[in-house]
């Protein structure tokens, strides 16, 4: 299977806060992996797949707050989130924070592309 990404992924290591979609009680997460339209996350108590959660990031002081849907589960209790919305406030500090991550290389095209 092919991977093509429609945005630059930055390697980060950012403590953050997964709230199941309706609840106030959240679980600390890692985000391990940062874009400008979703990250992975480390960590246990994330909603199952298909569910909806909100995603909270702390940065200098700032807050990042985003409406997220778990789109994919692995075996490390890593979760796979995209964005689904975000206010503008939010949306800026996230693309501050990003550029001053590390970017993730781009995988090997496999020979069929």
């Amino acid at each position: 299977m092919s991977e093509r990404r429609q945005v630059p992924r930055y390697d980060a290591e950012v403590s953050a806060v997964v709230y199941p979609a309706g609840s106030a009680s959240g679980s600390n997460v890692t985000v391990v992996i940062l874009s400008v339209q979703g990250c992975c996350v480390q960590g246990a108590g994330v909603p199952e797949v298909g569910k909806k959660c909100q995603l909270t990031l702390d940065w200098q002081g700032d807050e990042i707050q985003t409406e997220a849907l778990v789109v994919w589960k692995g075996l490390k209790a890593e979760t796979g989130l995209r964005f689904l919305s975000m206010d503008l406030q939010s949306s800026e500090t996230l693309r501050a924070l990003c550029a001053t991550l590390r970017l993730q290389p781009m995988p090997p095209l496999s020979s069929d592309e």
